[in-house]
């Protein structure tokens, strides 16, 4: 319910996120250019459709799995640039329209069955817009990343619900923009110089969308501050920032383990078997970078509380497919040094038990078996260790010094490239116009774009090196980068930065060897480069050899 009301205010929300504000007078103009009251209502009912619409087939189904995401961007732009060039030169296009067979004869005829082109143009307005309002939202995106995949049903309901809110502000706005330029008469006029002007206004926006320059204004004014919905949303949807100890006002029962596929470092466990203990379930996936920065403080507290009565549970449920295999997972906590019960929750169902949306995510159990108390992502530890100490300390232990609680700064620079996905159920900014087996790198990349080269299939999840010597670059800005990939084999991955081969002495993570190769031979998180500094717009430039598949960027900073 909480996810679902806040899928609500996120939709409300993003029409005040800066990438949605320039597109207003888009859906104002547009309830301009007909005498139909119903335009604003079938604009933003097309909206909210587009927006479910395209969620479904672009994240969820495999249906246009081969049709890139800028290909709906710049059909997007182009049907808003149309229908500026519509209202700039309204008799050019009266004459095409007549040449068409739309002129004055079948005008009537639709005039006559309730205006069909207005209805038309409505519903392309809000179609065309779809696509861009739903990439900006902290919410939309925590839908379609974690809830849908786990739960269609509740990430269907929640959909609706963002798609529910958005479209309600939106003809909030188009109804009282139309009602306020239409008392004002010549602003109404459609050979008037208002008119003309919502139609350059149309095609400079749409120009922006085709271009992605609406995305360097939302990415300027949020990091200028100025006026930032977004982030009022992040906070309204994420964890409790309360100073008090315990978050939770009252306490729940903890749901039981369920669907666990296996168990690792342990039998199969039991919360009702957990009582007298304190425990802390922490939700995780092993090439998850905020979930591998977190490991070290958790294996900390394990061997410091471990026989003070704290019992972690490590909840693995998988990103990506090749996290579902159990061998992959033992190796991973194999190395990460985890002594603490992990368990495979490979189709959720204990993420769904919990209503967890996170990774990392913890929920601190008293002894009775109540969750006292959450938190979401990194940070926080020296928090959350207290958290640990005051439900040891209610079980009648008596703690001593707590010492280095292991605390592990992790910062985020401003302007620092964002997590970057590949395949196309979650791909963004990926430059490339169209869809080939064999890609043409990109010269004139932007910041935090990335481009193909070379033969590549591009699926759901990863994309597959289908030839030695493929290419993949991306100008980043982050001190350190990582890549999740794999291959069957070892098989080879060179990188450069700015044209400069990386060592392991020289920029190259600890995954780069002295000959600025990185050797991949399992599917896990690489750490590819270290510039010991943020740098920003860097060149990244990746060879890679045949079989590799390579699921997601993460940076750090």
């Amino acid at each position: 319910m909480q996810l679902l009301i806040s899928s609500f205010l996120a939709g409300i929300l993003t029409v005040l996120s800066p990438c949605v504000l320039p597109l207003l007078p888009v859906v104002i103009g547009s309830s301009l250019t007909s005498k139909s009251k119903s335009k604003p209502i079938i604009i933003t009912l097309s909206l909210a459709v587009s927006i479910i619409v395209f969620t479904l087939l672009l994240k969820v189904s495999t249906l246009l799995i081969n049709i890139p995401p800028e290909l709906l961007q710049y059909i997007s732009g182009g049907i808003v640039i149309f229908l500026g060039l519509i209202n700039i030169f309204p008799k050019v296009w009266e004459e095409i329209s007549f040449k068409l067979g739309f002129g004055a004869k079948s005008q009537q005829m639709l005039d006559k069955t309730g205006q069909k082109d207005g209805i038309l143009g409505s519903i392309l307005t809000g179609a065309a817009l779809g696509p861009v309002f739903s990439s900006c939202s902290p919410t939309y995106a925590i839908i379609v990343a974690t809830v849908l995949p786990a739960s269609f049903a509740d990430g269907f309901v929640n959909l609706l619900a963002y798609a529910a809110g958005l479209s309600l502000l939106m003809f909030l706005i188009a109804i009282f923009g139309r009602n306020l330029i239409q008392r004002i008469k010549f602003l109404s006029n459609p050979d008037g110089w208002f008119r003309k002007g919502l139609g350059i206004l149309f095609v400079l926006v749409g120009l922006a969308v085709v271009t992605g320059f609406d995305k360097k204004v939302q990415t300027f004014m949020v990091d200028n501050h100025i006026f930032n919905a977004t982030q009022f949303e992040a906070n309204i949807t994420g964890a409790s920032s309360s100073t008090e100890l315990f978050n939770i006002k009252k306490p729940y029962a903890a749901p039981e383990f369920a669907g666990i596929n296996d168990w690792i470092n342990s039998n199969p466990l039991k919360i009702s078997e957990l009582k007298g203990k304190v425990v802390l379930i922490d939700f995780w996936t092993y090439s998850c970078i905020n979930c591998i920065r977190t490991l070290p403080v958790l294996t900390g507290w394990d061997t410091k509380y471990r026989d003070d009565g704290l019992v972690i549970v490590g909840v693995h449920s998988p990103e990506f497919q090749f996290e579902k295999v159990k061998s992959n997972v033992e190796k991973a906590v194999s190395e990460y040094g985890i002594k603490y019960p992990v368990a495979q929750d490979n189709d959720f169902r204990t993420w769904r038990a919990y209503n967890n949306q996170y990774w990392p995510g913890e929920y601190f159990i008293d002894r009775d078996g109540k969750v006292r108390h959450f938190h979401a992502g990194e940070g926080m530890y020296e928090q959350n260790e207290n958290i640990i100490r005051a439900l040891l300390k209610e079980g009648g232990h008596n703690l001593t010094d707590p010492g280095p609680n292991g605390k592990i700064d992790v910062p985020i620079t401003q302007g620092q490239t964002p997590e970057t996905y590949l395949g196309f159920s979650r791909g963004d900014v990926y430059s490339n116009p169209n869809v080939k087996f064999n890609y043409t790198l990109k010269s004139d990349l932007v910041e935090d774009e990335w481009s193909l080269g070379g033969e590549w299939t591009v699926s759901n999840e990863f994309i597959t090196s289908e030839a030695d010597n493929t290419k993949l670059n991306l100008k980043f800005s982050a001190k350190e980068v990582y890549l999740v990939m794999g291959a069957d084999s070892d098989k080879k991955v060179s990188v450069m930065v700015n044209g400069k081969k990386v060592t392991i002495q020289d920029m190259g993570g600890i995954d780069v060897n002295e000959n600025g190769n990185v050797i991949v031979n399992e599917y896990k998180l690489y750490k590819i480069v270290d510039l010991k500094e943020f740098k920003s717009e860097q060149m990244l430039e990746l060879t890679f050899e045949k079989g590799v598949k390579a699921n997601a960027f993460t940076f750090g900073s």
